[in-house]
């Protein structure tokens, strides 16, 4: 429960947004509606069927559901465009917190818990969640020994190559997570209190701070933080973007560490280096989504055991169509030329499978056009 003294009002906001995850997300904020004002959803995106399903939202659920627009740095990776919100979000009676838009598990006591260590913890610049699949925050839940570290042991870095950049490793991550969440075992990746202290980056996956702090800063209007010549106090480099700016410049330029609250868990489905594997190779889109819907952690996983094999099968057979791309059929001749950087390697290294994949080409592309197979002939390039 939040502190009955409190006079703050909650807000949480989105850069928003994909559909695919909203649909996650959504069901968890209005849970969360006697705790959280309003939620408003910064438009991040120029995809009309996105923005349909985001205005429908704000048209249902017009008391809660608020939409704010702003330019969309066209030129830029759409992380250009979120700095420029903050300046609508320092109100100094609220406390704001920002969820990503594929946050897709949100434990029912986790937005109480933030916000009373937001407000008990006024020290921290920012104080984020407990994530699951955030590299910082799975490097501690490895040191408490909930997250193997026979896996790949994940360094104390955002950027880190398995807790960022594999996207096995947070697929077997998340599958790991889901298994306890069934077996009613949440508890077991809540730490305690973890601060920050040498300031270094953070994914900013769930993040709260006070509108009266975020109104100290200088940069509020100067909009595109990617063109702006700001300079990080310490190391002198260039800030690139917002992420870098409050998770790391601020914090520093003010002495306030940020800090996790160990007992607030949510769980992030993929960075831009997981997604195409974790979407299109298991179904934990699909499980997370159900979970949303039920509102019930002990949903069993067996049901999507099916649907994961399916979808697998297609995503391995699409990686061998990218290795040996078929292009409609003219020659196929010039067809059955190979990708030079795969080819010599799984020649030499895995001639059987080799073998295989031309076989399995060749059916592909002459299946159906009533034309005759060539015959196999291993040293055709």
């Amino acid at each position: 429960m939040l502190p009955a003294n409190s006079d703050y009002k909650i807000i949480s906001v989105t850069p928003a947004g994909r559909e695919r995850y909203l649909r996650i997300l959504v069901p968890y904020l209005l849970r969360n509606r006697h705790i959280l004002s309003e939620h408003h959803f910064w438009l991040n995106t120029n995809r009309q069927t996105d923005i349909a399903y985001i205005e429908g939202l704000a048209e249902k659920f017009p008391d809660f559901f608020k939409i704010n627009r702003k330019e969309l740095f066209s030129n830029y990776a759409h992380f250009a465009s979120i700095w420029q919100y903050f300046q609508d979000y320092t109100d100094e009676s609220t406390v704001y917190i920002r969820f990503d838009d594929d946050i897709c598990f949100i434990a029912p006591d986790a937005i109480p818990a933030l916000i009373k260590h937001r407000l008990a913890n006024p020290r921290p610049f920012l104080v984020y969640g407990n994530i699951i699949n955030n590299a910082v925050c799975t490097h501690i839940q490895q040191l408490t020994g909930t997250v193997p570290s026979n896996w790949g042991k994940v360094s104390y870095s955002c950027l880190d190559r398995n807790g960022w950049k594999n996207p096995g490793f947070s697929a077997r991550l998340h599958k790991h997570f889901l298994a306890d969440l069934e077996q009613e075992r949440m508890n077991r990746w809540k730490f305690g209190k973890w601060v920050i202290e040498d300031y270094r980056r953070f994914s900013v996956n769930v993040i709260s701070w006070f509108g009266k702090d975020m109104k100290m800063v200088d940069e509020l209007n100067c909009g595109n933080l990617v063109t702006s010549a700001i300079t990080d106090p310490l190391t002198g480099n260039q800030v690139k973007g917002e992420e870098q700016f409050i998770s790391e410049t601020l914090p520093r330029r003010f002495s306030r560490p940020c800090e996790i609250c160990g007992e607030a868990i949510f769980s992030h489905f993929a960075f831009y280096t997981q997604r195409s594997y974790l979407e299109k190779a298991t179904a934990l889109l699909e499980r997370y989504h159900a979970l949303a819907l039920n509102n019930d952690s002990r949903l069993p996983n067996a049901g999507f055991k099916n649907s994961e094999l399916m979808k697998k099968t297609r995503y391995g057979i699409s990686l061998i169509l990218n290795i040996f791309p078929i292009s409609g059929f003219r020659s196929w001749n010039r067809k059955l030329n190979l990708n030079a950087r795969y080819k010599t390697f799984i020649m030499i290294k895995y001639p059987g499978f080799y073998s295989a994949l031309r076989k399995i080409k060749r059916t592909l592309l002459f299946s159906g056009t009533g034309l005759k197979t060539p015959p196999d002939r291993e040293n055709q390039s």
